[in-house]
């Protein structure tokens, strides 16, 4: 299991259809403007059975905040454009000795182009920023993990291009840019957490 990258929940709200939007102009009629929050605590071997199978041989007390806002506009060709701006907290507790390794994520993402296909389908290019760091049991700084993702994702808008309720993601179709900073690229989440909460 490598370590969660900055801009999974870039994939997650692609997945569900609503494509993350570029910052609206002036005359866009807004759709959708929602503030979201979930908390949530878990022992992740009684959730995921297979959690760190064979790395982690202790209990893992998962514990999560995120929050932000979702904003939904129409601009002038239609469509439904999206930006969405959130943050997370995550703590993961060796339950037996009460250590604790902390990752923090703040990100901003949005759609920079919605081509439609004219065959139901939206080709959506977006861009996610932001920047993820990893805290030892004594609090010092890991891992930073920072920069500028745009990719392009395909999906299906259900017959109705200015609709998005009923759109639904087919797929991840390529990686245009990634740049920055990834300390943890190279590294594996289980192993790093049997060492330094083990």
């Amino acid at each position: 299991m490598k370590h969660k990258p900055v801009f999974a929940a870039g994939a997650a709200v692609s997945a569900i259809g609503l494509a993350v939007g570029s910052a609206a102009p002036a005359s866009a009629q807004p759709i959708v403007h929602e503030h979201f929050s979930e908390s949530r605590t878990v022992i992740e071997q009684e959730v995921f059975p297979e959690f760190c199978a064979g790395i982690v041989d202790f209990p893992v007390l998962h514990s999560w905040d995120a929050r932000g806002n979702f904003l939904l506009v129409q601009r002038g060709d239609g469509l439904p454009y999206a930006l969405a701006t959130f943050q997370r907290a995550d703590d993961y507790t060796n339950t037996l000795n009460g250590k604790t390794f902390h990752q923090t994520m703040v990100a901003t993402e949005k759609d920079q182009r919605i081509i439609d296909n004219g065959d139901g389908t939206f080709t959506i290019i977006f861009s996610a920023s932001g920047v993820q760091k990893s805290y030892g049991p004594d609090g010092t700084r890991l891992f930073m993990d920072s920069g500028i993702f745009k990719g392009e994702v395909l999906i299906d808008n259900g017959g109705t291009p200015s609709d998005p309720n009923d759109d639904q993601f087919l797929e991840f179709v390529r990686v245009i840019t990634d740049t920055g900073r990834s300390d943890t690229e190279n590294r594996d989440f289980c192993t790093d957490l049997a060492d330094f909460i083990g």
